[in-house]
């Protein structure tokens, strides 16, 4: 298999992609793991939550172009609420470790 140098500039610039995106579940592997984790138990979340409340009626759709507004209001939802927790998370980090340096 040959080495692939535009591969590795393509998976550098996700990577850049995400780290932005997500700063701070993306700073060590533990913690990507453990947000990968969070990321998957969100995507469950979503999709049950969205079907229980009709939002998304699986095997429904006769088309893909009868998915893609729902699909798109899924991934927006689920990018969102795994963004929120990190937010979350980062401010109680701060909290405790600015609680810590004063005391």
């Amino acid at each position: 298999m040959k080495w692939n140098t535009h591969q590795d500039v393509q998976n550098r610039a996700y990577v850049g992609i995400l780290t932005s995106l997500f700063p701070e579940q993306t700073k060590t592997l533990p913690r990507i793991i453990v947000w990968s984790i969070v990321f998957l138990l969100d995507l469950i979340l979503v999709v049950a939550a969205s079907v229980h409340f009709g939002l998304l009626q699986l095997g429904q759709y006769n088309s893909m172009r009868n998915m893609t507004l729902p699909g798109i209001l899924l991934l927006a939802a689920l990018f969102g609420i795994f963004w929120l927790q990190g937010f979350i998370w980062y401010g109680i980090v701060n909290y405790f470790r600015k609680r810590n340096e004063l005391g």
